[in-house]
């Protein structure tokens, strides 16, 4: 009996040590667990629009901006302005604006194509221009959403954590501009609620200060806005019970024009 136990006391051991060797093969490597932990998700921009649904379409329509957002090419502005335009693509088929939408769908092709996502990203809505001929905003909201989720994943699976935080900068800003400048013509206390978005921006904030690429951190423009964002932030974060002042929606709008200025530099 002692004999069969001291046989099995090594076969135990052995078998421990090979399933620890295995799991470590497992474990991401250094690098990829640092990026892991140093870069946050970052919550959809539609958390803002919740309230629209308060709004008749015509009024939803008059908060797309007049002229189209673009600025130079070049691929952090590109991943910005994908952002502001995806914004932008939703408010129009909220505002069932066939016109503008064909306009802004046609922007975010061209912008997924020069980031080199074409192939990956472009065929996910064959059908948009049925959608939008025969006014199916529902639908047509749901390929848009889909076309900007698709980049997000492919930038946080392939690790471009960078342009990750840039894109959903872009789609942040523009939400929280469109949305203040709508609750300010008709303003309603109640409606700030919607702008009430602290963890969103302390980790657009949080990845910002983790982007190390040179490329992008020398560069002014990104110093400029990461103020900007910061000013913002300390706005978001001074609210009456989750609600913000007419005042403080004025300050919303210019610093978040600001930032987009800023990019088209």
């Amino acid at each position: 009996m002692r004999k069969q136990v001291w046989l099995i006391i090594p076969l135990i051991i052995l078998i421990v040590i090979g399933g620890c060797k295995k799991k470590a093969h497992t474990l991401p490597d250094k690098e990829t667990a640092n990026a892991i932990t140093a870069y946050a998700p970052i919550p959809s921009y539609k958390e803002v629009f919740r309230f629209l649904d308060k709004y008749q379409a015509k009024e939803i329509s008059a908060a797309i901006p007049d002229e189209l957002y673009k600025t130079k090419q070049e691929d952090v502005r590109n991943a910005f302005s994908l952002g502001v335009i995806s914004v932008d693509a939703i408010l129009s088929a909220k505002g069932q604006n066939k016109k503008r939408l064909n306009q802004y769908y046609s922007q975010m092709l061209d912008l997924t194509s020069v980031l080199g996502l074409d192939e990956e990203v472009n065929q996910i809505s064959p059908n948009l221009k049925k959608h939008i001929n025969e006014g199916q905003w529902l639908e047509l909201e749901t390929a848009i959403d889909a076309h900007k989720k698709k980049v997000e994943d492919i930038f946080w699976e392939k690790e471009i954590f960078d342009y990750y935080t840039l894109l959903q900068l872009g789609s942040w800003i523009e939400a929280t501009n469109r949305t203040a400048w709508l609750i300010q013509q008709n303003y309603s206390v109640e409606h700030t609620r919607a702008l009430h978005q602290k963890e969103a921006f302390q980790n657009i904030i949080a990845n910002m200060n983790n982007i190390d690429s040179e490329a992008i951190v020398n560069q002014p423009e990104f110093q400029e806005v990461m103020g900007l964002v910061q000013q913002l932030k300390a706005i978001i974060d001074a609210d009456y019970e989750k609600t913000y002042t007419s005042e403080q929606l004025d300050q919303i709008i210019s610093l978040t024009n600001q930032i987009k200025e800023t990019f088209k530099k």
